[in-house]
């Protein structure tokens, strides 16, 4: 399979033929017979079991080891083996805890429990045991097709694959890799399709029949825009300013970024209300606006804020009030409050009050409401279309109940209530917490992500 020749200076080399049927040399240099003999020896076993697509024989490898160290890299240039460097490169597994402890110190702890998945997801669907340079972008596709499978959410996929780019593109920062596999790997973003608009009539709905701890969470997502669960169960009253009318938000998402942690938003006029109604049934001394430390214990925990406790206990007020839940529970009742609000106020000033950038806004929040649609086709905006004969005789006329219209008879129901309070009439309008369990036969949308 192999054979040697000799240059008339004394030079050896081994001719052979590889798995490619490609003519290789392996330029030996001045060596005797014997030794070039063994090397050849070695290098048709190599061959072999390179044909076979099989691992070297392991007297090959200890020999690749110990005395055939000093050729090992002639040999792995013509494909017989892996160069030392190569193999003793981390292994996938290796360089994913050593990136975990290197910047577990940096980032949130919802962060790292979210790299943890990942990382059990990566060490779970790659080969055993497999080095960081094995790696292929076939690997990284067959791991997003193992990701669909399960039937993850789309914006889960999403989520994943940008920290399995981001520990590879390490690794490659490193130089422990060429070139980051999961770099081509596309996985589709459904953030900007989820949210859905949560209406006036909605929400209104779902208001009148909750409790006052209730109905102050929900005015404080929907009217006020907040991220809920973290940013509505982390406001204190010392955070409201009433004389201003501000509210000082704190921000335990975004806390880590430069400059950020607090931000000011106003109390606006739709939210202010049901702010003022908590303020008066708050028992004395009390610290937080949503006064339910049960629920600060379940959703702030070791990994970070999460939702589902808030979820569970929303989707029984939806249940009660015979209003379907809609998708992204919370996070659709912000991305409501920005779309009404930009359409007041400039893009800027909003994402400033809500704590988000203008790209995530457009991305993200921003949608397309009915109100839209029928100011697109006139209905409720242009006087002159009132009574207007049509083609068949009749007459069009225009709806008359309008966005704003809505919100004052929901502002003076909120009014009414809170007279009710003031009167000590508060006994008939709080609600016993009935626990936490989930309600049974009642459809579950995906989780929040409380962004």
């Amino acid at each position: 399979m192999a054979s040697i020749a000799t240059s008339p200076k004394g030079h050896r080399r081994i001719l052979f033929y590889g798995a490619d049927k490609t003519r290789r040399t392996i330029h030996l240099g001045k060596c005797s017979m014997s030794d070039a003999t063994k090397i050849k020896l070695r290098v048709e076993s190599l061959l072999n079991s390179k044909l076979l697509g099989s691992d070297p024989k392991p007297e090959d490898a200890t020999w690749l080891m110990n005395e055939g160290k000093y050729v090992r890299d002639k040999l792995a240039a013509v494909g017989l083996c892996e160069s030392a460097a190569i193999e003793d490169s981390k292994t996938l597994k290796a360089h994913l805890e050593e990136y975990y402890d290197r910047r577990k110190t940096s980032v949130k702890p919802g962060t790292l429990a979210v790299w943890r998945q990942v990382m059990a997801n990566l060490n779970d669907r790659m080969p055993n045991g497999i080095k960081l340079h094995e790696v292929t972008a076939g690997h990284a596709k067959q791991f997003l097709e193992g990701l669909r499978a399960k039937k993850m959410a789309t914006s889960t996929i999403h989520k994943r694959i940008d920290f399995c780019k981001q520990f590879f593109e390490d690794a490659a920062d490193w130089e422990l890799i060429p070139k980051n596999p999961f770099a081509k790997v596309q996985s589709p973003d459904s953030s900007s399709t989820t949210n859905v608009e949560v209406s006036l009539a909605t929400i209104n709905k779902v208001i009148d029949i909750c409790d006052p701890t209730w109905r102050i969470i929900i005015a404080l997502s929907r009217f006020g825009g907040l991220r809920t669960p973290s940013e509505t169960l982390s406001l204190k009253w010392t955070d409201i300013d009433w004389d201003k009318s501000i509210m000082h938000l704190p921000e335990p998402k975004v806390e880590h970024h430069q400059g950020r942690g607090v931000r000011e938003c106003p109390i606006f006029e739709e939210l202010m209300p049901y702010l003022q109604e908590a303020w008066d049934l708050a028992p004395e001394g009390a610290e937080y606006v949503v006064d339910k430390p049960i629920y600060r214990a379940a959703a702030n925990t070791g990994d970070g804020w999460k939702n589902s406790n808030l979820r569970t206990q929303f989707l029984k007020q939806l249940k009660k009030a015979g209003v379907a839940p809609w998708v992204r529970l919370f996070h659709s009742m912000r991305a409501s409050r920005q779309t009404e609000l930009e359409q007041k106020h400039p893009l800027h000033v909003v994402c400033k009050w809500l704590g988000n950038s203008p790209s995530i806004a457009q991305k993200s929040y921003l949608l397309v409401t009915d109100a839209d649609v029928a100011k697109a086709i006139g209905r409720g905006t242009n006087p002159t279309r009132a009574g207007r004969k049509s083609s068949h005789g009749g007459t069009k006329t225009t709806p008359q109940t309008t966005a704003t219209d809505t919100q004052t008879t929901h502002t003076d129901q909120a009014k009414d209530r809170l007279e009710v309070v003031l009167c000590g009439n508060s006994q008939g309008i709080q609600a016993e917490d009935k626990g936490f369990e989930p309600s049974t036969g009642f459809p579950a949308p995906d989780f929040e992500s409380g962004s």
